[in-house]
């Protein structure tokens, strides 16, 4: 496996800090401040260059339930082109809906190409999020919406399913 083929991956506890220090929560932060001082925008603006922007793959359909401050998709677009313009050390980091969500890698593939440099990826999505939820709490795990049907997060079934032969 050479140096082309490997992704940078997180797990749930970078995730948690990425999300308390994210692109999308400190721009909501910084729209406030934008009224009290124009010096204190000038310093978010630098310290946006060490912040997360968390994105995700999950269809329309998921939306609703998301871990806190995923840049929604209707924003991706305009917040990624300005990531990789102007906070080229805005770190990257996307999340689908579970540890077989292919749509991932392809993202991941996608950013690099458009020049992103610090791109990651959570492997475990949604479900071990929701999972990890259930187990030790929304104060620990958060997310946007109460989730309470976790198993429509779980990776689809691959040993043992029955092959139909023609």
């Amino acid at each position: 496996m050479g140096a082309n083929n490997s992704k940078f991956k997180i797990n749930y506890e970078d995730m948690q800090m990425a999300s308390k220090h994210s692109y999308n929560n400190n721009n909501n932060n910084n729209n406030n401040n934008n009224n009290n001082n124009n010096n204190n925008n000038n310093n978010n603006n630098n310290n946006n260059n060490n912040k997360y922007a968390i994105i995700n793959t999950l269809d329309a359909l998921y939306q609703t339930c998301l871990i806190p401050n995923t840049i929604p998709i209707a924003e991706e677009e305009e917040v990624i082109n300005d990531i990789i313009t102007n906070s080229k050390k805005t770190k990257i980091i996307i999340y689908g809906l579970n540890s077989n969500d292919e749509k991932v890698y392809s993202k991941y593939e996608q950013l690099v190409k458009l020049g992103a440099k610090h791109v990651y990826i959570y492997n475990g999505g949604m479900f071990e999020w929701l999972l990890l939820q259930d187990v030790y709490g929304r104060e620990l795990f958060p997310t946007t919406l109460r989730e309470l049907d976790i198993l429509k997060y779980k990776p689809r079934k691959v040993l043992d399913i029955l092959c139909i032969k023609m």
